[in-house]
Order: structure tokens, then sequence, then C-alpha cells
């Protein structure tokens, strides 16, 4: 089948990481961690939208903050589920690359590495 017959409407572009901000303690414990994720969309033009996707995952003795940001474009000759698609399927595209960061960034000696799970984006509000 020829890809551009099912290229995605959406379109991500500009992907990076803007803030990382990792702190701990020599030794870190077992335990659980609080685990708290915020996204925000802005509409910048007609069918154009940043979106940031921050990740704070802490516990008594470490804290890892990650913000991830990326521009998206939505083209379509349908426009009458932009809104929902935007808010679904953009952290859907972005939060693998968060997980992948997370796990980087915490598989330091003396921890084991954070694994976040997969989330429902479509629950994700």
């Amino acid at each position: 089948m020829d890809i551009n017959q099912i290229k995605s409407n959406l379109q991500m572009k500009n992907f990076y990481f803007s803030k990382y901000n990792f702190s701990r303690n020599s030794v870190i414990t077992d335990g659980e961690y609080n685990i708290d994720i915020q996204k925000k969309i802005d509409r910048v033009d007609e069918h154009i939208y940043t979106v940031s996707l921050r990740t704070v995952i802490s516990k008594d003795d470490m804290k890892l903050e990650i913000q991830a940001d990326a521009e998206f474009t939505y083209c379509s000759d349908d426009y009458e589920n932009e809104e929902a698609i935007i808010n679904a399927n953009t952290i859907a595209i972005m939060f693998p690359f968060v997980r992948s960061q997370v796990t980087l960034l915490t598989s330091q000696p003396g921890m084991a590495p954070i694994v976040l799970p997969p989330i429902n984006t479509r629950k994700f509000n």
C-alpha cells in the first residue's frame, strides 16, 4: 500500500525536551513513586498547536521532572473531530518519548530504572 494513502492528518514537528531536573540521595530505597503528568495544549494558529507534557516522578529520596514540547499541525478534509484528535493523539505520540527518556535518566548506579506504564490518552484530561 502507498504510504501517502495512510499518512496521518496529524503531524508532529520540532519535538524536544525543554526541561530536565533530577535530584537524588546517594542511596535510593525501594518504594512507591508519586507520578504526576500534566498536559498543556495551546492553539497558536488555525490547525497549528503547541503541546507540553510535564512529568514529575518523586518519592522521599529522589525527584525527576521532565518537560517535552512539540508543535503539531492538523490537515484534513474534515475538521469536525480536530479537537478530540488533538487532545488524545498528540499525547499518544509524545508519551513514548517521555517514557524512554525517564528510563534512560534513571538508569543510574544504585537505582533501579523507572519504567512508566503506557497510558490511555482518552482518559487523560
